[in-house]
């Protein structure tokens, strides 16, 4: 497995144990922790749930070698993380909700990483 498949592969195991079955089986506790409300805690389920089937795709995408996707992932990563930060300055989210922006930008920084060492 080179690094950038690497990289996507733990990313991958991170979106379905960290945000899939912790979204899914302990919402309120990953909630609490972060300073949020519920409102009704299906939603977050679903949240749980998008999150552990993208996690899959990735862990399937690195199985397949289906290379060319990974560098669309780099972007994305960085989209999320951008917009976790927007969504802090402007007040909505508390600050500890950077820390869900900055493993999704150290993910896509280590694959960016990874794949310009494999480039060259």
């Amino acid at each position: 497995m080179n690094n950038a498949r690497r990289s996507l592969f733990f990313f991958g195991l991170y979106m379905i144990f960290g945000v899939g079955v912790g979204f899914i089986f302990m919402p309120m506790f990953i909630l609490n922790t972060f300073g949020l409300s519920a409102g009704d805690d299906v939603w977050i389920r679903f949240v749980g749930l998008l999150g552990s089937i993208i996690g899959g795709y990735y862990l399937l995408i690195v199985r397949a070698k289906f290379d060319q996707f990974i560098p669309w992932t780099v972007a994305m990563r960085l989209y999320g993380a951008a917009f976790i930060v927007v969504i802090v300055l402007l007040g909505k989210l508390g600050p500890s909700m950077l820390l869900f922006g900055a493993i999704d930008a150290a993910g896509a920084v280590w694959t960016w990483l990874a794949l310009r060492s494999s480039t060259k």
